[in-house]
């Protein structure tokens, strides 16, 4: 039986940027000498985030994912 993707476009446009939002976020910290702070700012202006406790839970949200097998990074 072929694997449906019961899932709006708009949720998959939303993963698509949460991961694209973690993956930034590990480059940057990646950086010798990065803030975790100064990373959060960036992103929450590059991508018109609330606030870095939106940052955390799309981190978390992408962290969860990749444990349950759902994405591969």
């Amino acid at each position: 039986m072929e694997e449906k993707i019961l899932k709006t476009k708009w949720r998959l446009r939303k993963e698509a940027q949460d991961l694209e939002i973690y993956k930034e976020y590990q480059e940057l910290m990646s950086v010798e000498g990065a803030m975790a702070m100064a990373v959060m700012r960036y992103l929450i202006e590059k991508y018109d985030l609330g606030a870095e406790s939106t940052v955390w839970s799309i981190r978390k949200r992408v962290e969860k994912r990749i444990k349950s097998g759902e994405i591969k990074v």
